[in-house]
């Protein structure tokens, strides 16, 4: 088989072992065909640098390792948000054609990373990819939307990916990893290319709550004031946290600014969310993970369980129609933490995530990251979005 990949997830809690075992299982998968990349997920309660060191030495010289850490991992039949899970998928195959790169410290000269990062995908892959993912710390204040502006101006496939995560509180530290090397600030890419086609899905899980607002001042990704207030206090009104509780998740993952898009055709979503990821008591800023010009009108949105439940569905279906009874041969999703177990609970993210399966991949190697932000296509563009669902299906030409 020409192109081949092949998922699998431990809840083993020693790190050495669950790595060793997964290495084990990749290398009787590719026994036949060569493997070139590993993409892997952890729980930060595992030695990161444990899990790399002993899947780099099994897999051997000339097998990319590249992945980030996270809250849960999803794969074939299984939502994993335990303590200790740790996700593979290898790809491979003679068919396949696969690059990678990596950039650090992308709060600075953030575009500048961005077209780097592309830069050396496409001079490793001597051709045009047909999908590439990124992989990013969400924590480190950089500008998602920048970032992806500039590796958007170097490459013109579908971009699907998401940040880094950790366990659901408290937003502390999150983790990329390179081959043996455990990073934070930094950004992952990969890209794919061969005889095979990317079919992206994606969905959203909030609605509007209908009061429309004004952006009316920003630095950057920093909200300054909404209607000529204090951004932060009109957040701790609709979310209504107290200045002690505020930096809790808890607190305010059940809400959202809506952006209206610009310059997409009508088939967009209404709204593109911005969650936050900072907030500064001092200045009164709201932080999110990309910039919103001032001015914009700006609409609060509810993050409700119907909306997440009914978008999966639907994009489900959007999906297996397009397929046209076509079988990918591997699925990565990024998932917005903020719609998994903390807010569905365990049963129900299971069972979204079962029911997508069934529709679209039932048999297929799947490999899914819990994000803290994610990457889909807006526009013909890659977009930053929050509380979102990216689905990349690969698919034989």
């Amino acid at each position: 088989m020409g192109l081949l990949a092949s998922s699998h997830v431990s809840s083993v809690s020693d790190s050495r072992e669950a790595a060793g075992a997964l290495a084990k299982k990749l290398r009787e998968d590719f026994s036949k065909e060569p493997l070139s990349t590993v993409v892997v997920y952890a729980t930060v309660n595992h030695d990161a640098a444990t899990v790399l060191a002993t899947l780099t030495d099994a897999l051997g010289e000339g097998v990319q390792v590249l992945g980030c850490s996270a809250q849960g991992i999803v794969a074939q039949g299984v939502v994993d948000e335990g303590a200790y899970s740790i996700g593979v998928m290898g790809f491979g195959g003679s068919d396949l054609r696969v690059a990678s790169s990596v950039v650090r410290e992308i709060a600075t000269d953030t575009k500048k990373k961005g077209q780097e990062l592309a830069a050396a995908l496409l001079s490793k892959l001597g051709s045009p990819p047909k999908v590439a993912f990124l992989l990013y710390d969400p924590l480190c204040r950089a500008d998602v939307e920048t970032l992806l502006e500039g590796f958007a101006a170097r490459i013109e496939c579908p971009v699907v990916g998401g940040g880094a995560s950790q366990p659901w509180g408290p937003m502390v530290r999150t983790y990329q990893y390179w081959n043996r090397e455990v990073l934070g600030h930094g950004a992952i890419a990969l890209a794919l290319s061969g005889p095979f086609a990317a079919e992206v899905g994606v969905c959203h899980g909030t609605s509007p709550t209908g009061i429309e607002m004004t952006l009316t001042r920003a630095d950057g990704n920093k909200l300054l004031e909404i209607d000529g207030r204090p951004a932060l206090d009109i957040w701790k009104e609709v979310t209504g946290a107290e200045d002690d509780q505020i930096a809790h998740q808890d607190y305010t993952a059940s809400w959202a600014v809506g952006v209206k898009p610009k310059g997409v055709d009508g088939t967009a979503p209404q709204y593109v969310i911005r969650a936050a990821f900072g907030l500064d008591l001092t200045t009164g800023a709201v932080i999110v993970q990309a910039a919103i010009p001032e001015g914009t009108k700006i609409m609060f949105h509810h993050r409700t369980v119907p909306a997440v439940t009914r978008g999966t569905i639907d994009m489900g279906n959007a999906l297996a129609a397009r397929l046209a009874g076509r079988r990918p041969w591997a699925a990565l999703g990024f998932e917005c933490l903020a719609r998994t177990q903390a807010f569905l609970g365990q049963a129900a993210t299971l069972k979204e995530n079962l029911a997508l399966q069934s529709v679209v991949a039932p048999t297929t190697p799947w490999l899914g990251l819990q994000a803290m932000g994610e990457v889909a296509p807006l526009g013909g563009k890659p977009a930053f979005h929050n509380y979102t669902y990216p689905l990349a299906l690969l698919v034989e030409a």
